[in-house]
């Protein structure tokens, strides 16, 4: 069903209740949640903040200066773990 079908169908479903104020006030109470639960949901995807280019280079560049430093012998504060070592880990 395309957009405009949907809001046609939601339309005539309404009209056909509009005789009914019992109906009416029920369907007022249902779509007025419905609206709440889905402004609600947008405020938490709206949570999410994408890290822009700059920090995604940093973060990159971070990475690599800790590998050189560990390479160099320096004292960095992650722990490096072999890839033998890693995958006895995983057993």
């Amino acid at each position: 069903m395309t957009a405009v079908e949907l809001r046609l169908t939601l339309l005539q479903e309404v009209a056909t209740i509009l005789d009914d104020e019992q109906l009416v006030k029920k369907a007022l109470v249902s779509l007025r949640r419905l609206k709440e639960k889905a402004r609600a949901k947008e405020e938490e995807v709206d949570d999410y903040v994408e890290p822009t280019k700059e920090e995604i280079l940093a973060g990159i560049k971070e990475g690599l200066q800790a590998i050189k430093d560990r390479r160099e012998g320096k004292d960095v504060g992650h722990k490096f773990m072999d890839a033998r070592e890693w995958l006895k880990t995983l057993d």
